[in-house]
């Protein structure tokens, strides 16, 4: 070959590689990087372009209840679950194809977990069509035991808002993720996983394994799981548009550290609303509290107080706030963050009004799962017995309670 055709060949392979170059840049799909913050994402061992993460067990996200009708026409309603892990997954039985391959795999699942305390449940995306009645005789076809494996309809909005707003995925009409997910017995949406990789269905049965082994709230570990979004900032698990309603919030401390409420899984926690410049009755109740920490810290219990004037009560003003009354971080927070979040942290999570310095003299207590269960004035008659009487209740309870009333004092209690 002489040196005019050598230099022709070099010129092709420069343009071949640069051309293949650009392509690559042009079409590059966004990864999570691994110094993200908040994402603390590691890749599996495995190699396969799956993105794992790390995280506490205590930032997992909280599946909230709902209720729906099952195949049988019986109302379902998933607190009577509580203290047992259940698989959730998405068809509908029109679907020829992808779904009917999806149930079977998850029929080969429910057998092989017959005899562990597991439910598998079917959510329909096409209620219009998937009366009780069809969802009967689609369940026959795959032998489904209505003990294990359930199959649900109901109202559409219900089964888009609980897959977009608690799963993070989303289900439109015939449209649905084809993934699994996993809510541990503690109500903690554990992990999801692919049905139709075999990767991912050894990896299913592993998991299912541990959570069954769980026989207490695993407060102090971390899981590794596909659960990406369980470490995403904040600010982006609270924007009104992703998550409409609270299930958990994040807030700053006096010491200017983040807050996570999430943190206090496992203890019951008091919860009120105060602002340092009011001149009336937040000293008194904020004096009633530092009276009873004594009788809270035995219990070990802690008391959340929040600011309904954070614009001006910021760490450097809450901290000498907190010594005034003897607070120290162990039994007794102070927090502060953004006004509209925290009206919405008093609406939507403690269930007490909060508007600027405005704000409900009740206490909420929260039990170890995070549901609030009572309301509580701390004027009322023998308030201090009957808090303290509700928190030693709530601190006796060993599994999420299937259903609760609320408890309230109010002043004029007898």
């Amino acid at each position: 070959m002489n040196i005019k055709k050598i230099g022709i060949v070099l010129w092709i392979g420069v343009l071949v590689y640069g051309s293949f170059y650009i392509y690559q840049r042009l079409n590059l799909k966004p990864v999570v990087r691994l110094d993200d913050p908040g994402m603390a994402a590691i890749l599996d061992p495995e190699h396969d372009g799956r993105v794992f993460v790390d995280v506490p067990w205590k930032r997992l996200p909280q599946i909230e209840p709902f209720d729906l009708t099952e195949r049988s026409g019986e109302d379902f309603d998933s607190r009577s679950l509580a203290g047992k892990p259940y698989v959730l997954s998405f068809f509908f039985t029109n679907c020829p194809t992808i779904c009917r391959d999806l149930n079977r795999q998850i029929g080969v699942l429910a057998n092989r977990h017959k005899n562990t305390e597991t439910t598998f449940i079917g959510m329909s995306v096409d209620t219009k069509n998937d009366t009780p009645e069809v969802l009967r005789a689609y369940a026959e076809d795959f032998n489904a035991d209505p003990e294990k494996w359930l199959m649900l309809t109901g109202q559409q909005f219900k089964i888009n808002e609980l897959a977009r707003q608690q799963l993070l995925t989303v289900v439109d009409g015939e449209h649905h993720t084809g993934d699994i997910f996993l809510v541990d017995r503690w109500g903690r949406f554990r992990d999801r996983f692919s049905w139709d990789d075999p990767r991912e269905m050894k990896r299913f049965d592993s998991v299912l394994e541990e959570v069954l082994a769980e026989t207490s709230p695993p407060l102090d570990k971390t899981v590794k799981t596909r659960n990406v979004a369980a470490t995403f900032p904040h600010t982006k698990q609270n924007q009104p548009s992703a998550h409409p309603w609270l299930r958990d919030f994040q807030l700053t401390d006096s010491q200017g550290k983040d807050f996570y409420s999430r943190d206090l899984t496992g203890q019951v926690w008091v919860g009120s609303f105060f602002f340092s410049r009011c001149g009336s009755v937040c000293p008194k109740q904020n004096a009633w509290l530092a009276k009873i920490q004594p009788d809270l810290a035995g219990r070990k219990v802690k008391t959340v107080s929040i600011t309904t004037d954070p614009d001006y009560d910021q760490p450097e003003i809450l901290r000498p706030y907190a010594r005034s009354l003897n607070a120290t971080d162990d039994e007794w927070l102070f927090l502060t963050g953004d006004d509209t979040y925290i009206q919405r942290i008093g609406s939507e999570f403690l269930g007490i009004p909060v508007h600027g310095e405005h704000h409900s003299s009740l206490l909420a207590v929260v039990d170890r799962w995070g549901n609030v269960r009572g309301h509580m004035d701390w004027q009322a008659e023998n308030g201090k017995e009957k808090l303290l009487n509700l928190v030693d209740q709530l601190n006796q309870e060993t599994q999420p309670p299937a259903e609760f009333e609320l408890i309230k004092t109010e002043m004029n209690d007898e």
